[in-house]
């Protein structure tokens, strides 16, 4: 009996040991749990943060874009175009723009020179203070037969 009630508390013991050793093993797999959420919540936030980053100057993009081509548009076709800069305000997409319209010698293949032809040069741009953010530009040469000749 003596050595059965030996082996019983032994028993007891081992039973009792394994049982804190699981929660503090539990604990520990909570802790670790815990840091690794934490760290994947920061990574998930910077993730976002940069997407929603980069979809803004997207749509900035386009409006620089839409701008850039309205300007084109409505100085292409002037009924007369004078030689010289066209300043666009900041409209309420916050984009700037300016034209510049010039007189280019263009050649055939005989070399006969093209008269009224003009080269249109458009920028357009977001600002932000004094440097500009996103800055497009687009050039297009036009036949305009109502305009003066150098």
């Amino acid at each position: 009996m003596n050595s059965k009630a030996t082996s019983r508390l032994h028993t007891g013991r081992r039973a009792i040991r394994p049982a804190a050793a699981v929660r503090g093993f539990v604990l520990l797999e909570i802790i670790f749990a815990l840091a690794l959420f934490a760290m994947v919540a920061v990574a998930m936030t910077k993730a976002l943060d940069q997407i929603a980053k980069t979809s803004k100057m997207a749509e900035r993009e386009g409006q620089v874009m839409r701008v850039l081509e309205s300007v084109l548009a409505e100085v292409v076709h002037q009924p007369e175009l004078k030689v010289g800069g066209i300043h666009f305000d900041v409209g309420g997409d916050q984009v700037e723009a300016n034209a510049s319209i010039s007189h280019i010698d263009l050649f055939t293949r005989n070399k006969a020179r093209l008269d009224h032809m003009f080269e249109i040069h458009v920028t357009a741009w977001v600002a932000d203070g004094r440097r500009h953010l996103i800055e497009r530009e687009m050039r297009t040469y036009v036949y305009s037969p109502n305009s003066p000749e150098k």
